[in-house]
């Protein structure tokens, strides 16, 4: 069964940076586990070096903070830790 409760992630990172591909591939890795809970995956093209990702206007990760961009499946281990377990969306 679905979960009536969805959720908002933001994803801001830095143009000149040329941080695009590591966005678009953490998008795409939050869609294929997380779709079904989302209302919103929101890309914020920014600049100063910045890679913040926030869910429903929370941060929870920060490369500024870090001095790294996140490790694969490191921002679905936190989606996971603040939401449970994400159920498998029908005919999914």
């Amino acid at each position: 069964m679905l979960s009536d409760v969805r959720h908002s992630v933001e994803i801001e990172f830095c143009i000149p940076c040329d941080f695009r591909p590591q966005a678009l591939a953490l998008a795409k890795e939050l869609l294929d586990g997380w779709a079904h809970r989302l209302t919103e995956l929101r890309l914020v093209p920014s600049s100063g070096g910045r890679f913040e990702v926030s869910l429903d206007g929370a941060l929870i990760f920060s490369k500024a903070q870090l001095g790294r961009h996140p490790e694969p499946g490191e921002i679905d281990r936190a989606l996971e830790e603040r939401l449970g377990r994400p159920e498998t969306p029908l005919g999914g």
